[in-house]
Formats: C-alpha cells, structure tokens, sequence
C-alpha cells in the first residue's frame, strides 16, 4: 500500500505555476517541491510567459474599471494579481471594519439590501526602483534554506547509489533538480513592467498639475458583491492591469519549464514503476515524506510573511481590512470619493457604468450625491473658518 500513497499527487495541479511565478517575481521566496499531470507537462513543455503571468489556467479574465479615466478592460496578469493577494474573497458573514447594518427598504414590501464588500489595496513604486529582489536577511535566510535542501538531496542520491537503490536515486534527483531549476529562475529572470520611465517621473519629480492618482476597481463580473479597489499612480496600475508583463529571458524560461517537464515526467514514471515492488516499495513512502516535509518551509514562510514571495517586483502592497456596505450605492459613494486626478473631458461617474445604466434614475442619484458632498464641504469650510477665528 506504501507505493500507492505518492500517485494521488499527480491527479491535479500541484504548485507547478506558484512556484514558477514566485521564482520570476522576487528572490524572498523558497522555491517548494512539485509534482503535475499530463496537463502541466503540455503547458510546461509548450510554456508561454505572458500566458504565466496572466492567465495559466485559462479561467475566465476579471473586469476592470478605472476611476479616473472612465474605461473598463479585462484583467490582464490575474495570476500575479492572484499570488499578491490583491484578488481577496471574504465571507459573506462575520465581522469587519466599517459595517453598516442592514437597514429594510420600504416600498411594496421589506427587502433586504444586498450586502457589498470592498477590499481596499494601495500600490506603490518602491522608493529605490529596486523593488523586494534586493539584499535582505528576508532573501538571505530564504537562499540559505534551498542551499540546505539541495546539500541533503545529494547527500541523500550519493548514499542510494552507493547502496544500489536506483529507483530511490532517481527519486531524489528529481527533486534536487526541480529546486535548482527553480533556483536559476530566481537568480536570472526579471519581470518586465511597462512605463518604467513615467513610473519613475512620478517618483522623483512627481510634478505639480499632473494628473497621476487613479483608482481601479476589479470584480469577478459586475454583478459581483466582493470588489478589489486598488489605489495608486495612474501609469503605474495601468501597467499592472492592462498590460501584460513579461519576462526579461523568455527563452531560458522556455527551457526551465521544458526541464522541469522532463523532471516530472521522470518522478511520475519511476514512482509507477515501484507499484507492485515488494523490495523497494519503501522508497516511495520515504520520497512522499521528504516532499511533505519540503513543503513546510514555504509554508511558514507564507504564514510569517504572506507577501514576501509575491509582493510585485517595484511595488510596496498595503491592505486594509475588509469594508462593508449595507448595499451597492453606498460602496460606488466610498470608491467615488476615493483620492483621484480628474481627467479632462471624462464623465466623473462614468467608470459606473459597468455597474448600472446611464438613465435618468442614476443621474438623479448621482446628483444627490453631489449636491450631498458639496454640502458636506461647505460645512467643513465653515467649521475651519470658524476654527481660525
């Protein structure tokens, strides 16, 4: 039964782009071990960067609507923006901050308001332009750990061979090379982000009249009750959301995956060729034990430091706290509010219209929205005069 266990990790998809994309995004990452499918070995063998970063999975693109220009786009790099955390889902129940309750509308009947809950995520140029794949204890300690690991792999290939245990052999040279595989990625490959040059304008000059604040706001579909709003410089979420990233070697990451396709291959034969041994069936629960115990590094890695392996090459992530809203209006009035440039020549309340249609009864609601907020500003103008006096 020993050399059953280790075949029910090759029915799914197993870490194979996690770490892939971890590798490419930032050096504060512990590369785990892998194992695939049929289906990873195709999409490894014929691996497309832009497709890594994006879209792996082939699931269905997110919405976009941006604030400040009124436009909406699918998601382009969802599967970055997934290993960010800047895709968050939450319970519909619970408790969180800002919660207005839920209060019954009249009218032919009670109803109750749908709830709305927004993720509120700030991204931002890193000071230095340098991003997380620069020097750190973090990235130090990280390198030490998959040093270690690769010195008792070999170790532990030298001492089956020596004792004749060639499947066991092959078994752990598997392993060893996926994790220099991933290793080398980490050292060589760059992500590739568009308008480094305006990103960096705004970081140093950040001149006066320019319009640079944008926010965006992501949904699943517009219907959705969970919305990621994402704050930040206008080119710089512009590169992020509409355009997709590449690598800075996409041929050395061509020949990565076809490596690590070949790998796998040869771990899935050699642990169905130990089916049904009665002398080396030991080997296969000694391989299933070191893959767990691989696996407990990247684990606590993520539970100290849950951005550390995917926080965005240049960008610092900042997330609050999930904020809910008795209904829909309410969340679209937050998010309007939010700090943006105005755009010349665009609707204020047409990113919205992904939302509701442009009609008479939501520009009757828009405008009591206005008129409230111009109302609030006066009084607050008033109370600071008052306050000087």
């Amino acid at each position: 039964m020993t050399a059953y266990a280790p075949i029910l990790l090759f029915t799914e998809t197993l870490w194979v782009q996690r770490a892939l994309v971890s590798s490419i995004l930032s050096r504060r990452s512990i590369a785990p071990v892998i194992t695939g499918c049929l289906k990873d070995l195709r999409r490894l063998w014929y691996l497309d960067d832009v497709q890594l970063l994006g879209n792996f999975n082939d699931e269905r693109a997110a919405g976009v609507t941006s604030v400040k220009h009124g436009s909406s786009f699918p998601l382009q790099n969802q599967t970055v923006f997934q290993l960010a955390g800047l895709l968050r889902r939450e319970e519909s129940s619970g408790q969180a901050r800002g919660i207005l309750p839920y209060q019954p509308v009249v009218g032919d009947g009670f109803q109750k308001r749908r709830e709305t809950i927004v993720h509120l995520s700030f991204v931002l140029p890193h000071e230095d332009g340098n991003g997380t794949r620069g020097s750190s204890w973090l990235q130090a300690v990280c390198w030490t750990v998959t040093c270690v690991e690769i010195a008792l792999l070999i170790a532990m290939v030298s001492y089956l061979v020596v004792w004749h245990h060639v499947m066991g052999a092959i078994l752990m040279t598997a392993l060893t090379l996926s994790i220099i595989i991933l290793a080398a990625l980490r050292i060589i490959t760059d992500p590739i982000i568009a308008n480094q040059t305006k990103i960096s304008e705004f970081r140093k000059d950040r001149p006066k009249g320019v319009s640079i604040l944008d926010v965006h706001v992501i949904a699943d579909h517009w219907n959705d009750k969970q919305l990621n709003v994402i704050c930040g410089y206008t080119s710089h979420l512009h590169a992020l959301t509409n355009i997709p990233m590449d690598v800075n070697r996409p041929a050395l990451l061509r020949w990565a995956g076809r490596g690590l396709a070949v790998v796998l291959l040869v771990q899935a034969a050699s642990l169905a060729a130990l089916v049904g041994e009665k002398s080396d069936a030991w080997l296969s629960l000694c391989w299933l034990t070191i893959y767990v115990l691989m696996l407990v590094p990247p684990h606590i890695l993520k539970a100290y430091y849950p951005e550390a392996a995917y926080e965005i090459h240049t960008a610092a992530l900042t997330k609050s706290p999930p904020i809910r809203f008795s209904c829909r209006r309410a969340a679209l009035v937050f998010i309007s509010r939010l700090p943006t440039s105005n755009q010349e020549h665009v609707e204020a309340w047409a990113w919205t219209d992904v939302f509701m249609p442009d009609n008479a009864r939501r520009r009757l609601w828009q405008n009591q929205v206005d008129n409230l907020h111009l109302l609030t500003l006066k009084e607050k103008g008033l109370k600071e005069v008052e306050n000087l006096a």
